[in-house]
């Protein structure tokens, strides 16, 4: 590490933390490393302890180390976590609805399946229209578990935006359904059957939508899946974000057809 490159404007603390940001972004320190102990750091760095404490707090919020009480201080192997849980609590504490999500959504996904199409290997258009039939078949179990839902959706969705091989996409969607809730549909007793051909033609939709190899026919079919009607907006516009999206049945069938 360059101890010599320290920006003057910041304080100690933030110099040393910046410094070890660059040597762990580089690939000097690598994921799953340890960081030499705080005495080390402090003797190399010419500092106290107690400023080599306060940057591993500051390296620690930026997601790049884990501080392990008695075996020290390491590098973490995957940090977007910590940076999805920063960018959901900076949205949610400026009282961001779940409507300003679905259309950040209807403006980025029809972009995302769009590259996706055009991108996608063989071997991930595989993958997704794999992933896609397991949510599906989830879907028809009739199992009442919203978090396993939930997370068989991401995993779908994820491989799609990692289908642009575009790391910057790819992070973005990580971010995007980080923070977004599904939709819970309220007195639907005796409905179930409708409400699964509507998730799985949407699923469908959008697996075509990846193997047509057409951006723009791409978009124009995951258009389809995002948009909703004024009653469900007004409801996600009064819904804040990290809250469920509750949407009564009647309004749900009414407003989210899929229409061909």
């Amino acid at each position: 590490m360059n101890f010599n490159a320290i920006d003057k404007k910041k304080t100690l603390p933030e110099r040393v933390a910046g410094i070890i940001r660059e040597a762990i972004i580089n690939g000097e320190i690598k994921a799953g490393e340890t960081l030499p102990t705080e005495p080390e750091l402090a003797e190399q760095f010419n500092v106290s302890r107690a400023v080599i404490r306060d940057a591993a707090r500051i390296l620690m919020a930026w997601g790049l180390i884990d501080i392990r009480h008695g075996k020290g201080m390491y590098v973490t192997v995957e940090m977007n976590n910590y940076f999805m849980e920063s960018i959901s609590t900076i949205l949610r504490r400026s009282g961001t609805s779940t409507w300003e999500m679905q259309e950040y959504e209807q403006l980025l996904l029809p972009e995302v399946f769009a590259q996706a199409a055009v991108n996608c290997t063989e071997k991930q258009k595989a993958e997704i229209k794999k992933q896609g039939q397991i949510y599906i078949d989830f879907i028809w179990t009739g199992k009442d578990d919203a978090d396993l839902q939930k997370e068989l959706f991401l995993t779908f969705i994820n491989l799609i935006f990692e289908g642009t091989n575009n790391k910057v996409l790819a992070l973005m969607g990580q971010i995007q359904q980080f923070s977004r809730e599904l939709r819970h549909i309220t007195g639907d007793e005796g409905r179930e059957q409708e409400f699964g051909l509507i998730e799985e033609k949407s699923v469908r939709l959008m697996i075509e939508a990846v193997n047509s190899g057409d951006s723009e026919r791409a978009r124009k079919l995951v258009s389809k899946v995002f948009k909703v009607g004024s009653k469900i907006e007004k409801i996600m516009r009064g819904t804040p974000l990290g809250q469920n999206i509750n949407i009564p049945a009647d309004i749900f069938l009414e407003e989210i057809g899929l229409e061909d």
